[in-house]
């Protein structure tokens, strides 16, 4: 090759070479994308992470549940929401004036004193006298809250009644039993099928227990407007074989008169025996 050249001055194959060079440099990549240089591409942000949460593991126990007080009724006795015996809630005291108190009310059997209470409260009497004659109470105030029925010859009444705890009642062995025993009692007894009962108070007196109850009573078909009833029993050890016991039970008609359940438990005091 180098005589074949030889005739040609010295930079003639220099410029050759050059020439060749830059045809490949700028030949190749023409070939290659088609006679035209490739667009620019902008750049892109890169697509942002998101990382999934990961849950909880769950707990072996299950999340409590809030609980509420429900009805205790005994076998053969009425639907009652009781506070437990020992458990002391104190009777809240009702707003209001209440009844005038005219005397005292003692009755030598029980070996109770009482405040008397006046208009609109018919005036204490032995049970002879009232409107139940059923032998058990001693001594009765009452008041006529309300007529009602297809003939308006129904009546309800509020009572104030003293007497001995009844030899036939399951009262346990302790003044809150007697007290319980004499509310279901007349929860059972003297209130329309369907009646619940819910204690307010159970709380220790002078010589005794006192326990209330709210009644609730369905609706009635003949017209009554009386639907709840504070009812309380006290009984007291007046130191004779069975407990006295204090009932009182006043619709809500008449619960401008839920005062007189106060006046009559600070009044209540023990007769001693001679």
């Amino acid at each position: 090759m180098r005589r074949l050249m030889a005739p040609f001055p010295a930079w003639i194959p220099l410029l050759g070479a050059a020439v060749l060079l830059a045809e490949l440099v700028i030949g190749i990549p023409m070939a290659v994308g088609g006679g035209s240089a490739p667009a620019p591409r902008s750049m892109t942000s890169p697509p942002p992470r998101v990382t999934a949460a990961t849950p909880d593991p769950p707990s072996s126990e299950p999340s409590p549940t809030p609980t509420r007080a429900t009805p205790t009724p005994s076998p053969s006795g009425p639907e009652v929401t009781r506070i437990p015996e020992g458990t002391v809630v104190e009777l809240r005291r009702h707003r209001g004036r209440g009844s005038p108190v005219i005397g005292r009310v003692t009755d030598p059997k029980t070996g109770l004193s009482f405040a008397e209470l006046g208009s609109p409260w018919r005036r204490s009497r032995p049970i002879g006298d009232g409107p139940i004659q059923d032998g058990r109470y001693n001594l009765r105030q009452t008041l006529l809250t309300e007529t009602y029925g297809p003939d308006d010859d129904r009546e309800w009444w509020a009572d104030i009644d003293s007497q001995h705890l009844w030899s036939d009642l399951d009262a346990g062995d302790s003044l809150y039993d007697a007290a319980r025993a004499m509310l279901d009692h007349k929860q059972a007894g003297a209130f329309p099928t369907g009646t619940t009962g819910r204690d307010i108070a159970s709380q220790p007196v002078r010589r005794g227990w006192l326990i209330a109850r709210m009644i609730q009573m369905p609706p009635s078909p003949d017209g009554r407007k009386a639907r709840r009833e504070l009812s309380v029993a006290i009984a007291v050890d007046t130191g004779r074989p069975r407990p006295a016991v204090l009932w009182i039970t006043i619709p809500d008609t008449h619960r401008r008169l839920w005062p007189d359940v106060d006046t009559l438990v600070r009044s209540l005091k023990v007769v001693p025996r001679r």
